[in-house]
């Protein structure tokens, strides 16, 4: 029963968000500011793709931070 509540959260959460997104889009997507973003990245509760200088981050790592953070 878990696995399909994950699966369905998974499939359906900030599905209108592409799978990589940017800095901006994830403080659009928590509605926190963008040096809150830098600094979750920074202290490892979101994890990141670096690309060069930007940063970038997959979709399911902003679902698992709202997982991990609702616990």
């Amino acid at each position: 029963m878990k696995k399909e509540f994950e699966k369905l959260i998974y499939r359906s959460l900030f599905k209108e968000y592409p799978e990589i997104v940017t800095v901006r889009e994830v403080s659009l997507m928590l509605n926190i500011s963008t040096r809150t973003v830098y600094q979750l990245v920074k202290d490892g509760k979101i994890q990141h793709i670096p690309c060069g200088r930007k940063i970038r981050i997959a979709r399911i790592a902003v679902i698992e931070y709202v997982l991990q953070s609702a616990q």
